[in-house]
């Protein structure tokens, strides 16, 4: 950490009053100089609100917020649990993995209007594979939560949590963290890592090139699919277009939904996640929509129920299709500089009016709290 940064982290008001002097001084930028204004104008609000117990204690924890990246780190190992969970970590992970690829291709399968015959004929081996991950998952979570019991060691809530949802949806095992004190998590080539804001800024940046080359892959797709399906199959009969097509586009779901498992594991702001990355979500959710309505289909023996489903399918898959191309041009327009700076600079005035009205809101209800004292 540098000397500015301890200065900046010092909660004693003398010490930061004058670094804060020396930074006002040394500048000329404008925008800056309207926020700390703005900032001034609301002291009686932020005076109101200074002293609650609450608020004190959200200030230290954006104070103690740790942005540096840890990895390659070791973990006390002192019980059998410790132990049995550092052994493992890396196992259920490629476990969670493989799981998310092989539910990606059931729902191709399972939702697509005509899928290939070779995903057919493959179709149960991959029932029998996720089965399998079911199992092993289900002997792991009963192992964890029996050397728990007998060595009378606490599990984290959350983790236990995230284990027992695992055991319904395994890829939730990608990102999950160990189980005593939830703090570190275990990724490829860096093994154990703490979880903090660096962390999560550190991967949010690594994903930005490989995440627009994957949703590159549903132009062709699109192309082929929408306009070129007849002329591809006469221009080359011996290739299986439609099992290609099907596996770039299972790919790409189980890429996004990677991502999206990942961050959102790591991230301490989990619903402001999903609010900024709400196009991910649909793209992830849409065929599970369509999967359901096949299991409810499947169980009525009326054809123009099974029409309709047909139906709900095509436009399912579109509706995915054109969400994957929108985040491929969200994601492009985010990756240019000039483009980022205008979105960030509306973002920044956005933020101003909101932050606005919620310190309006929050003087109304520290006037509340302070009312109900004097009550009592």
């Amino acid at each position: 950490m540098n000397k500015e940064s301890k200065i900046a982290n010092d909660t004693r008001p003398d010490s930061l009053k004058d670094h804060l002097i020396k930074q006002l001084q040394s500048t000329d930028n404008l925008l800056v100089l309207e926020q700390v204004k703005a900032v001034l104008e609301d002291k009686e609000t932020l005076n109101q609100i200074s002293h609650l117990p609450q608020v004190q204690r959200l200030i230290k924890e954006g104070e103690n917020e740790d942005y540096s990246v840890q990895t390659q780190l070791t973990l006390q190992q002192s019980n059998t649990l410790s132990r049995y969970d550092a052994k493992t970590a890396s196992s259920t992970f490629y476990l969670g993995v493989v799981s998310l690829l092989l539910i990606g291709i059931l729902i191709t399968a399972y939702t697509e209007e005509q899928p290939s015959t070779t995903l057919l004929a493959w179709l149960s081996w991959l029932e029998v594979g996720l089965a399998s991950i079911y199992l092993l998952f289900f002997i792991d979570t009963s192992i964890v939560f029996y050397l728990s019991h007998r060595e009378n060691k606490r599990i984290d809530p959350n983790q236990r949590n995230r284990r027992l949802l695992s055991l319904l949806f395994p890829p939730l095992r990608i990102g999950a963290r160990e189980v005593f004190w939830g703090k570190y998590c275990w990724l490829p080539g860096w093994r154990w890592c703490k979880v903090n804001e660096g962390l999560f800024a550190e991967l949010k940046r690594r994903f930005v090139l490989p995440m627009i080359g994957i949703a590159l892959l549903i132009i062709p797709v699109l192309i082929i699919e929408w306009k070129f399906m007849d002329e591809t199959r006469q221009a080359f009969p011996h290739l299986k277009v439609e099992l290609i097509l099907e596996a770039v586009q299972t790919f790409i779901w189980c890429a996004f939904t990677f991502e999206f498992l990942l961050m959102i594991s790591i991230s301490r702001r989990k619903l402001n996640y999903v609010k900024k990355n709400w196009i991910d979500l649909l793209i992830i959710l849409l065929p599970f929509i369509s999967f359901l309505r096949t299991l409810r289909i499947s169980q009525i023996a009326r054809l123009k129920y099974a029409t309709r489903s047909f139906k709900l399918r095509g436009v399912v898959t579109k509706a995915r299709q054109g969400l994957i191309f929108v985040d491929f041009v969200q994601r492009i327009f985010r990756l240019r500089p000039e483009n980022e700076v205008k979105r960030l600079f509306r973002l920044l005035q956005e933020n101003q009016r909101d932050r606005e009205e919620l310190q309006q809101k929050l003087k109304e209800v520290a006037e509340l709290v302070e009312k109900k004292k004097h009550r009592k």
